[in-house]
């Protein structure tokens, strides 16, 4: 016996504009709104995203799953017009969805950044990028992408951190400062 999520991917994805809506579906089947309720609508006026559901990650990666298996010609249409609605669960999808289909994915990631974007958004996916085996980007590529935005540059302190070498300081160090989790996280890798 199938859960409500099953049921609901076993329609198939729609074409085009409906797919999204689709999606949007198969983030809440099996939330109850008004358990997650408080917490999401905090985290949603803190986030600048159009919603947030409160799905978790084992139905994110069901749902992630489910169209590289079945729809993979869909996916980068999929990762250009959910990025776009910039609801959480959408770039979520859009972080599992780069991290596991094949290419560059840090340039993938990087192209789509705007002039703001959540931190945790930054952080949540560079993440997936590299639990997906991928490895750190050299500094030369970091350092080349730091130089087209704030928002590129606090991104590649971000993605340094998380595998801090000795050839990537001068990157962390350079990055425009930022809120305190932000300060944190460049203390941190620097060794302070």
């Amino acid at each position: 016996m199938g859960d409500e999520l099953d049921d609901h991917l076993s329609q198939g994805l729609p074409k085009r504009r409906r797919a999204l809506g689709f999606l949007k579906m198969a983030y809440e089947c099996g939330i109850h709104g008004l358990v997650n309720r408080s917490i999401t609508d905090k985290l949603l006026a803190e986030s600048g995203h159009t919603f947030h559901i409160g799905t978790d990650d084992p139905q994110m990666r069901r749902i992630a799953s489910w169209l590289l298996t079945h729809y993979p010609e869909a996916v980068e249409e999929l990762v250009l017009r959910c990025w776009k609605r910039n609801g959480r669960e959408d770039v979520k999808l859009v972080g599992l969805l780069i991290a596991n289909t094949e290419g560059d994915a840090w340039t993938r990631f990087l192209s789509l950044l705007r002039s703001r974007e959540p931190m945790e958004v930054i952080l949540d996916i560079s993440e997936e990028i590299k639990r997906s085996g991928r490895d750190i980007p050299s500094a030369q590529f970091l350092v080349e992408w730091s130089g087209k935005s704030r928002i590129h540059h606090q991104a590649v302190l971000l993605i340094a951190s998380l595998e801090m070498r000795s050839d990537l300081r001068a990157v962390v160090e350079s990055a425009p400062s930022g809120g305190e989790l932000f300060e944190r996280i460049r203390a941190r890798a620097l060794g302070e």
